[in-house]
């Protein structure tokens, strides 16, 4: 059997961690959970705690980037084979977790693809989704149709063979991007698209930070330049 870790990037999560580690573990054993502590002056840390799963705490907040890498880092560390990614907020139903895994065994890295309409997401998020998804699709030539989820599955390989500094929002975009640009099969899930009434942590500077990505994406722009 393959093993599995889920990491949860957390920030003030105490109103919602102990029900999503509550579901996820109906999938997933708690040792195998990791909730990554970003800085949180709530009871995050120690709810996530009580209820068993490794928890790696930042004293200051660091970004999501950050907590997902360092989450990552860990369950590398212990030699799992495939990392599986979900928010804290309840907007990734753990109920699907089957779906990535059964996904997992001819790709390299599964994404949840849900409903990017306006009937089911702010105008907002629906417009940079779409900008991202197409800006990638474009530059890579993957058929991207959720660059923005963040309900994934990563094999182990892709983790050890790509790695990202960027602390924010922008670290998922930049995995995505490298991953694609060197070969690595990616694919996507349906998934619900769930909205509770939380506010999007998602800024203007995020997208400036993920045009940042994108041009550094190009050899020309980062620097160098490829022969093949």
């Amino acid at each position: 059997m393959r093993k599995v870790a889920v990491v949860i990037p957390a920030f003030n999560a105490a109103g919602t961690i102990a029900e999503l580690i509550n579901q996820i573990s109906k999938f997933i054993s708690p040792e195998n959970i990791f909730v990554v502590d970003d800085g949180s002056d709530d009871q995050t840390e120690f709810i996530a705690r009580d209820l068993g799963v490794w928890v790696l705490h930042h004293v200051n907040r660091k970004g999501k980037g950050t907590a997902l890498r360092d989450g990552a880092m860990k369950a590398l560390g212990l030699n799992y084979e495939l990392i599986l990614t979900i928010d804290s907020d309840l907007q990734h139903d753990p109920a699907e977790i089957p779906k990535f895994l059964s996904a997992a065994s001819n790709l390299d890295i599964v994404i949840g693809r849900r409903n990017i309409s306006t009937d089911t997401m702010p105008i907002h998020r629906v417009i940079s989704n779409k900008l991202t998804s197409k800006m990638i699709a474009s530059r890579t030539g993957a058929a991207i149709e959720d660059s923005q989820c963040g309900y994934r599955l990563y094999r182990a390989r892709v983790l050890r063979a790509i790695d990202s500094r960027c602390r924010h929002f922008d670290y998922e975009s930049d995995m995505l991007l490298k991953a694609t640009i060197e070969g690595y099969r990616v694919g996507f899930v349906p998934i619900k698209t769930i909205y509770n009434g939380s506010d999007s942590s998602m800024r203007v500077i995020d997208i400036l930070r993920f045009i940042r990505v994108y041009l550094k994406s190009f050899p020309i722009m980062n620097g160098k330049i490829r022969t093949s």
